[in-house]
């Protein structure tokens, strides 16, 4: 194997050289001695074709048949049909998996290949179909059966090794056998991966898709003789510390997994550090190789927010995968954030629509551990709400799986897929590059991620995307969601209210642009422990990033939960709308310690029935400058979010209406609770509101269960007219039909007679 050699530049701009493969490790052990700037990466000349950022994508798995476990099956032409049958004008394609299957020189290829190469295959068929496709390959993926590497000692190097040097690891993939976890930090590995992306380029292919950078969950702590020498250079750290980690089946994935006890955090630091680096230098050798040879690279993206992985890795690529979730609230929250990711740079956002699989969670109790099927799940209903849901997030789907549709499960059935994509297609000229119309926006920061080196849990993103969101959507306040990596003073300037919802960690200069918008006239909600914790995740002792700002000094970790605590009014104020002095709300049990400052009022307290005490203040007002702040101690969003309690669903509205200094609402619908708004302006000007009736019954909270939707009747939907126009038409694009309307107050006003799952009011002006 090619080893390492040398590439210029600094870490913060690395300036590749040729083709070759990453820094050495004498430049890594200078970049471990100081702080990595992830933020700056070097641009290139490349530019993506134009009809990629709103492209209808379906995919096809590698892991599934008819590629995997035999070959012999797999019909060019019968997937291409399936796409153009499907309605969309691209393919992506995996010819990496478990094997190759394509006669590659470096990844193992599949024993039954013989002399095809099914890129080449599938590349006549989409280009007679005039589909446009892409090839996927891992990142890090296990891929060996178990031991399978003993045997071939060619891939020796690319298995994960524990500190006694022998293989260690294993993931059960897509239901299949154990699979042997990778070491992606070695110089093997990398440099093969290099050689998959160039093989991948020969081909006439139009991009290439890296999945999961940085996510070490797949992977772990390698300690083979490549991954010793290198970290220790760049850190100066022996990678011996780390080796209880090794009892480990991978590391923590996400924001909620903690580490086990006596793991030694500031080798462990260290070593991500190190690895996001690793991940850096590929991620920009890789555009290299494929820009070089004028295609696009996209990656998936949903692992950029768990605080151990490379931030900023989303500028790296042409566009990104943002993960969906199943609830459609949270669907809504990930996918405003994606796009708002996106959005700047001119990237594609894509998120997942229907079944890529069946959950992991709640499959029948006989299939254990894992038995996930990527080819069962038929096209219903579902299909629509979650299509209509991306579209309404300025997100483009990408429909799972064509391997279904090559089998003619379920009958083959399209039909949901179809019309997702033919209203995509249809209405284009009002959804590309339409951007939300926010009363309030949301923003989750980045540092708040970091906890997890304190073996904290960060509450950040769960307190927005399973609460605060959906208190807004349930409140009919329109919102968007920008994380905090996008938050530029240009676009502070534009905003009314922004909320920080448990924002544990906030940057020195995030919290410099904040404090001078509210200074100048901004409105500030704050929750929890905003602002608590340095960049290094230990508590600050100067009150809270925040403490001038929101008129409160954080004293402290928050106090232990007590039960029947409630918030209680102290007096009234125009945050709280009609509340009268002793009403008594639903409130947060655990609670942060706060001294009021001079100037900034207690609105509510936490108060405790059983004991009849005061836990201390829980929502206090301030102004700062010519802007208004609102704190609130505990987290009435995470109580939303569990009870769907009016009163508190009514409270954090009235107080984002009161930041909002009464402005008028975006607009205004008059539906069941469960009915979703979402508002866009379209590039002309032009207002589409987009109404989900996420309204019916369903089987289970989790996973791919069947919902049966139910019909809304008479629907009022207001739209705020900008000022300087005038309403010209009303039309729903969904059903294609105009409407009747009049106006009032400034407001554009329709009656619905009858919504089922969704439809899309579009507001012409002039």
């Amino acid at each position: 194997m090619i080893r390492r050699t040398f590439l210029k530049g600094t870490v913060a701009g690395i300036a590749l050289s040729g083709l070759q493969t990453s820094a050495t490790a004498e430049r890594l052990a200078v970049a471990g001695k100081s702080a990595l700037s992830q933020a700056d990466f070097p641009s290139d000349d490349y530019e993506a074709p134009e009809w990629l950022r709103y492209a209808r994508t379906v995919l096809f798995d590698g892991y599934s048949p008819p590629v995997y476990p035999h070959t012999a099956d797999f019909d060019a032409r019968r997937i291409a049909e399936d796409v153009k049958r499907v309605g969309a004008n691209l393919l992506r394609f995996q010819p990496i998996g478990y094997w190759a299957y394509y006669p590659s020189k470096t990844f193992r290829v599949h024993p039954e290949l013989g002399n095809r190469d099914l890129i080449d295959e599938i590349s006549r068929e989409c280009r007679k179909a005039d589909i446009h496709f892409y090839c996927y390959t891992g990142y890090g993926h296990p891929h060996m059966e178990l031991g399978w590497a003993d045997q071939h000692p060619k891939y020796a190097e690319w298995v994960l090794r524990n500190p006694d040097g022998k293989p260690y690891g294993t993931y059960w993939h897509i239901g299949w056998a154990n699979r042997q976890r990778v070491c992606s930090t070695g110089d093997a590995y990398r440099d093969g991966m290099r050689q998959v992306v160039r093989e991948l380029c020969e081909h006439d292919i139009d991009g290439i898709y890296i999945d999961a950078p940085s996510a070490f969950g797949y992977t772990g702590v390698c300690f083979c003789d490549s991954c010793r020498i290198n970290f220790k250079k760049f850190s100066g750290m022996d990678i011996e510390r780390l080796a209880s980690l090794a009892a480990l089946n991978g590391l923590p994935f996400s924001w909620g997994d903690t580490l086990p006890a006596g793991t030694d955090v500031n080798a462990l630091t260290a070593w991500y550090a190190w690895a996001n680096e690793m991940t850096r230098q590929d991620l920009l050798d890789y555009r290299k190789i494929i820009h070089g040879s004028g295609k696009f690279m996209l990656c998936h993206n949903g692992h950029s927010w768990h605080g151990s992985s490379l931030p900023f890795q989303y500028h790296i690529p042409d566009g990104f995968m943002v993960e969906a979730s199943i609830e459609i609230h949270e669907r809504l929250m990930t996918g405003l954030m994606g796009a708002s990711m996106a959005r700047p740079h001119k990237k594609l956002a894509q998120m997942y629509v229907g079944g890529y699989s069946l959950t992991n969670f709640n499959q029948p109790q006989h299939e254990h551990p894992w038995v996930v099927h990527n080819t069962n799940l038929e096209d219903a209903d579902e299909i629509l709400m979650e299509g209509f849901t991306n579209l309404a997030c300025g997100n483009a789907p990408i429909y799972g799986t064509s391997n279904r549709l090559y089998f003619g499960v379920g009958g083959g059935t399209t039909e949901p897929a179809k019309e997702v994509f033919e209203l995509m297609q249809r209405v284009e000229p009002f959804l590309k590059d339409s951007k939300p119309v926010p009363y309030m926006t949301i923003v989750p920061t980045f540092q708040s991620m970091q906890l997890w080196q304190t073996r904290r849990k960060s509450w950040n993103w769960p307190m927005m995307s399973a609460a605060m969101g959906l208190a807004m959507l349930d409140e009919r306040i329109s919102f968007d969601v920008n994380p905090s990596t996008e938050m530029t003073e240009e676009w502070l300037q534009r905003q009314r209210v922004i909320c920080l919802c448990g924002a544990s960690g906030i940057s020195q200069d995030d919290t410099r642009k904040l404090s001078a918008w509210v200074r100048e006239g901004g409105s500030l909600l704050a929750t929890y422990d905003t602002g608590l914790y340095d960049k290094s995740g230990k508590p600050r002792q100067d009150g809270g990033a925040l403490q001038e700002v929101l008129g409160v000094e954080l004293r402290g970790e928050p106090l232990e939960s007590q039960p029947e605590c409630y918030y209680r009014i102290q007096s009234r104020h125009a945050a709280l709308e009609y509340q009268e002095k002793g009403f008594l709300i639903q409130g947060d049990g655990r609670l942060m310690p706060v001294k009021v400052q001079d100037g900034a009022q207690v609105l509510a307290d936490c108060w405790n029935l059983g004991t009849k005490q005061s836990r201390g203040p829980a929502i206090v007002s301030h102004t700062y400058g010519k802007g208004r702040t609102i704190y609130v101690a505990g987290s009435l969003e995470a109580y939303y979010y569990a009870s769907r309690v009016a009163s508190v669903q009514h409270l954090l509205g009235s107080l984002v209406k009161y930041l909002g200094s009464g402005a008028p609402q975006p607009f205004h619908l008059t539906a069941p609770r469960g009915t979703y708004g979402v508002l866009r302006q379209a590039t002309n000007g032009d207002m589409t509101l987009w109404i989900l009736a996420n309204v019916g019954f369903k089987d289970a909270d989790i996973g791919r269960m069947r919902q049966e939707f139910i019909p809304i009747t008479d629907v009022e939907v207001r739209i705020l007219v900008p000022d300087g126009k005038r309403a010209k038409s009303m039309r729903l694009l969904r059903s294609d039909t105009n409407v009747n309307f009049h106006q009032s107050d400034g407001y554009a006003i329709t009656v619905l007679p009858k919504v089922y799952i969704a439809e899309i009011v579009h507001l012409e002006l002039e």
